[in-house]
């Protein structure tokens, strides 16, 4: 596969390019389909999606596809708590 100007140039890059993957209506996605919309080789891709796999930020289903992960669900949990409104007891008015 020829790199071409939108071809993510950085492993930060790379990674965050196949992340961003899943954003769409599709839960799951093949090799080819993620390598395919990020403009990375397939073995490139093949070797980022492993190492994302070892971390628990993708995790493969029993048809051979690739989802998100744990660790990727989790830190979507723990960024929407701490966005969620604080409840609790009010402030009391200064006196």
């Amino acid at each position: 596969m020829t790199r071409t100007a939108a071809t993510p140039r950085t492993v930060t890059s790379r990674v965050l390019a196949i992340l961003a993957a899943f954003a769409s209506e599709r839960r799951e996605l093949g090799l080819v389909e993620i390598s395919r919309r990020t403009g990375l080789a397939v073995s490139t891709t093949h070797r980022l999606v492993g190492e994302l796999l070892e971390g628990g930020a993708l995790e493969r289903s029993a048809n051979r596809r690739y989802r998100i992960g744990p660790t990727v669900r989790d830190l979507v949990d723990t960024s929407a708590a701490a966005r969620a409104p604080k409840t609790g007891p009010a402030p009391r008015p200064e006196q």
